[in-house]
């Protein structure tokens, strides 16, 4: 007898271990640790607002969550749920360098089970005409219903891959585990009619087929050009650090041109950010005043962690001496302020204004507009010269500067934001973005240009 149930404790053993790809709930606990210790988000969002009851349940559920999760794939995908908790634009997810991520797994809809319908039941058909999903109820995901493909275009997808998980969450809302073609998953909140389904701010699915668009590609390149007699176009694609002496050549050989006429177009579109000290070079010719305060100041959360983190890449942008020594001196002043917020200080810089410089700027951006390109926006706004259009920026704002954190077992890496901004007038953006002057976001994007000419020489 005891032969036997040793015999059926090892095969029950095997049972339960049989498939399992990584220990989620380790993985997931280990990721919360970090997070409480060291993230920027969670000690302004959690601990600041006293929030701490409602994050405690939120972490209770996830983790009854890991626990049933066998698979690499779902446990990243329970990550991106955890993440979502925080409203932090800058804390993702990114795979290892060099690692393929598996295709998600194909599900087949089983339409003779019996089961309550829900109205986003079936087919759904997405914006740009360039697939669909199917919506069922399953019990193979974490949510108790799926959105697979239907049918894919681009043939990037098979028919019956996960695409969608959506989440019940405890008060009666829906959210949602969306796949993106990286494969790498984004939590977002769910809104639905009778005929449309919309995903975040930016993915909208409909009942009916949609013809499927040729996106307009807007171009990445760095440039000059004029439009009219009486306009100038400047393109800023990213304000990446090693992107800032490209634009500075741009803006210096060109200083004849862009004052040489009355108006001038600053087109951010895709811009997702940098450094601020990658446009400062072109701010005399936007603002109207020689002093000049920042749309919002940075404050470092400084744990441990956080502080070897800026001590171990303190010369990473380094290019002069002066820029080590600055550097040194930054990281001696975090250590004042260990398991603390850095302090604010306001400072007002004083700008020589570029002389006849234009007499009106338009900027120019999109939903793709994100981190410091929006802090251009806030710091270009407060100039009487200055009128924005578009839509609605990323909202990726209010923390920054990441550190990743590995998670070696999911292949995957996660960004750990170090920094909250404080707005001077209280602002919040993360997640809902800039609002534009001339909101142009039911306009076709390649007519914007255009409407923003006619609009400055009208």
């Amino acid at each position: 007898m005891k032969f036997k149930i040793v015999l059926f404790l090892i095969f029950s053993s095997s049972i339960s271990l049989f498939g399992q790809e990584c220990d989620c709930l380790k993985n997931i606990t280990i990721l919360q640790q970090k997070i409480e210790n060291n993230q920027a988000s969670y000690q302004h969002q959690v601990i600041e607002q006293k929030r701490l009851n409602e994050y405690f349940l939120f972490r209770t559920e996830i983790n009854s969550k890991a626990k049933t999760i066998a698979t690499k794939k779902g446990c990243i995908g329970l990550v991106s749920l955890y993440l979502s908790f925080f409203h932090d634009e800058h804390s993702f997810i990114s795979y290892e360098n060099n690692y393929a991520p598996k295709p998600n797994k194909i599900i087949k809809p089983n339409r003779k089970r019996i089961y309550t319908s829900l109205p986003f039941e079936g087919i759904w058909y997405f914006q740009d005409g360039s697939f669909s999903i199917d919506i069922f109820q399953t019990k193979n995901t974490m949510g108790e219903w799926v959105g697979v493909i239907k049918n894919d275009n681009s043939k990037s997808w098979k028919k019956g891959q996960i695409k969608i998980e959506f989440i019940n969450n405890e008060n009666g809302s829906l959210s949602c585990i969306y796949w993106r073609k990286n494969l790498i998953p984004q939590t977002y909140d769910l809104h639905l009619t009778d005929s449309t389904m919309i995903i975040g701010r930016n993915l909208i699915f409909y009942r009916k087929p949609q013809v499927e668009q040729n996106t307009t590609i807007n171009t990445n390149d760095l440039l000059f050009r004029q439009l009219s007699e009486q306009t100038n176009y400047l393109k800023l694609p990213s304000f990446d650090l090693s992107f800032k002496n490209k634009i500075d050549s741009l803006i210096a050989n060109n200083r004849i041109g862009i004052t040489s006429k009355k108006n001038l177009v600053i087109d951010v579109r895709n811009n997702g950010g940098g450094g601020f000290d990658a446009f400062q070079s072109i701010l005399p010719y936007l603002l109207d005043k020689n002093l000049t305060e920042t749309p919002y100041y940075g404050s470092v959360w400084v744990s441990k962690d956080n502080y070897d983190y800026y001590n171990r890449t303190k010369y990473e942008y380094t290019e002069s001496k002066q820029d080590s020594i600055n550097e040194l001196k930054y990281v001696e002043y975090l250590k004042e302020y260990l398991n603390c917020f850095t302090p604010i200080e306001k400072e007002i810089d004083t700008i020589e204004l570029e002389k006849n410089s234009p007499l009106n700027i338009a900027i120019l951006f999109n939903r793709n507009t994100a981190s410091s390109a929006e802090g251009f926006i806030l710091q270009a706004s407060s100039s009487k010269k200055v009128k924005t259009f578009g839509e609605n920026s990323k909202g990726a704002v209010s923390y920054g500067d990441w550190m990743p954190m590995d998670l070696p077992e999911l292949n995957i890496w996660v960004a750990i934001t170090t920094k909250k901004m404080i707005f001077n007038n209280n602002e919040n953006f993360e997640s809902i973005g800039i609002s534009p002057d001339i909101d142009l976001k039911y306009t076709n994007e390649s007519e914007w240009l255009n409407i923003v000419l006619k609009q400055l020489e009208k």
